[in-house]
């Protein structure tokens, strides 16, 4: 077999050294993925203050808002891998890592319907955990396409090791997002950095 049937796989044509260097780059792409990933779920929790007084949300309303996310994520896991098995994780991560990030852009959008702002809200994170399901079996499955068994532990610790890198460099950026220049601002540029890693990826990913 010359080459392997998902485009997430390596090709078996590739010389070894090649190979070696693909594998770091598209695991350093994986840690970026996974660090926006954990960004955008932290998007509420950082804007919700703000988003509280401006939408007039109540504490409970909060609450559900949040609890969103994580239904959505549950329902999702087993036909996201279903999807990543079919598909491929070239195709489908990359086309998750792009809707999660536009349905996060979109909650900037939220103020212009304060009115329904809590039921748009609700639907929007509800989406954003859909797309984000295959992330986490996404990662698993590219690691262990790309790395041998002696290495992957290693990559693994690396990936997962984004979700706190997450939080060290971007609730210091979106606080300041949410004090400078208002609370929106926070949806937008953390969606926007998903939408240009979702256009990498399609380039760094391949077979």
């Amino acid at each position: 077999m010359t080459a392997l049937d998902r485009q997430d796989e390596p090709v078996t044509a590739v010389r070894p050294a090649t190979a070696g260097r693909l594998r770091y780059l598209i695991l350093a792409m994986l840690f970026a993925v996974t660090t926006i990933n954990y960004a955008d779920r932290a998007t509420l929790s950082i804007a919700g203050d703000a988003m509280q007084r401006d939408l007039h949300i109540s504490s409970g309303e909060l609450g559900l808002l949040f609890s969103a996310f994580s239904w959505s994520y549950l329902i999702a896991q087993i036909p996201g891998g279903w999807l990543l098995d079919r598909y491929g994780s070239k195709k489908v991560y990359g086309a998750a890592i792009f809707l999660w990030s536009v349905f996060t852009m979109m909650q900037g959008a939220i103020g212009f319907f304060s009115g329904a702002a809590v039921v748009l809200l609700f639907v929007l994170r509800f989406v954003v955990g859909l797309a984000e399901a295959p992330s986490f079996p996404g990662n698993s499955r590219i690691v262990a396409a790309w790395f041998p068994t002696k290495e992957r532990g290693f990559a693994a610790a690396l990936f997962n090791s984004a979700q706190y890198f997450a939080t060290v460099a971007f609730a210091p950026l979106m606080g300041w997002l949410v004090v400078s220049l208002g609370w929106e601002h926070v949806f937008t540029v953390v969606g926007g950095v998903g939408v240009v890693l979702a256009l990498i990826w399609t380039k760094v990913i391949h077979p």
